[in-house]
């Protein structure tokens, strides 16, 4: 992966400029971070602090979803009490954000076609990226997965930008009845495409299920990872997650600065 421990990153003292909703327990929060902005890479992620004077000490990692300008946004959902009071934080108020942070998606080789797999928030891991391959005139497709509708994320934004989007929720309410992943199967039974690559963001199980589906069609795949972060600076080892550098060895590296962006055969599955 390319970027690995980007270091043009800044600390930023900024305001929100909108918070708002957009699914079930999902918003999409956008502020002023020129500096961020100017060097943010698809993949990359910024490491934010809440709220002051709430006991909340350690700052909280969101993915940077786009870019605008001088202006970035991030699409995150209400897990514990950080995003919690994030959600709750209104324009004008002001924001700690530090970034852009880890490594980037590698482009080195061209996808034919590019296949964007995102499960739930996973998907903001994923727009910058969708961004890029079409500004270079890429074929990209979107699989995007959700719990239920009420819960599913960008495919406007990702439609707005000439992807084809198809859907799947668990309980069938909009799209395929059922995983993402059956349709990223189904999709490489039926099609003889010329280079796919697969980039995928979601939950654990489902880049495990990823991986598989990759290797068991000979497609290449990145992966971003979303592990829990303490420091976000390579230094508490909080995040690692343990990736085969040969067939018998395995070594744990720091999502937050080996990563967020594997290769997915990389990463041993099997190992806790």
């Amino acid at each position: 992966m390319e970027n690995k421990g980007f270091i043009n990153r800044s600390d930023i003292h900024t305001t929100i400029l909108s918070n708002e909703a957009v699914a079930d327990a999902h918003y999409l929060l956008r502020c002023e971070c020129a500096e961020i902005a100017q060097h943010a890479r698809p993949g990359q992620f910024i490491h934010v602090m809440v709220s002051q004077g709430t006991g909340m000490l350690l700052r909280r990692p969101f993915t940077i979803y786009t870019v605008d300008g001088r202006e970035i946004t991030m699409l995150y959902q209400i897990i514990g009490e950080g995003t919690r009071r994030l959600s709750e934080m209104l324009k004008g108020e002001p924001l700690h954000v530090l970034g852009p942070l880890g490594n980037t998606f590698d482009l080195t080789m061209p996808p034919d076609p590019a296949i964007l797999v995102g499960g739930g928030a996973g998907i903001a891991s994923l727009m910058l990226l969708a961004t890029a391959l079409r500004e270079n005139g890429i074929q990209t497709i979107g699989l995007v997965g959700a719990q239920r509708q009420a819960r599913l994320l960008s495919v406007a934004d990702l439609e707005a930008i000439g992807i084809t989007v198809h859907i799947a929720t668990d309980d069938g309410s909009i799209g395929h009845h059922g995983y993402v992943t059956d349709i990223l199967i189904d999709m490489l039974k039926k099609t003889d495409w010329h280079r796919p690559t697969i980039y995928g963001c979601g939950p654990h199980g489902m880049l495990s299920a990823v991986t598989k589906i990759a290797a068991d069609y000979a497609v290449p795949a990145q992966i971003a990872m979303e592990n829990r972060m303490g420091c976000a600076m390579g230094v508490c080892l909080g995040c690692v997650c343990p990736v085969r550098t040969d067939v018998d060895t395995i070594e744990y590296q720091r999502v937050c600065t080996e990563g967020p962006v594997f290769n997915a055969a990389d990463i041993a599955w099997d190992v806790s």
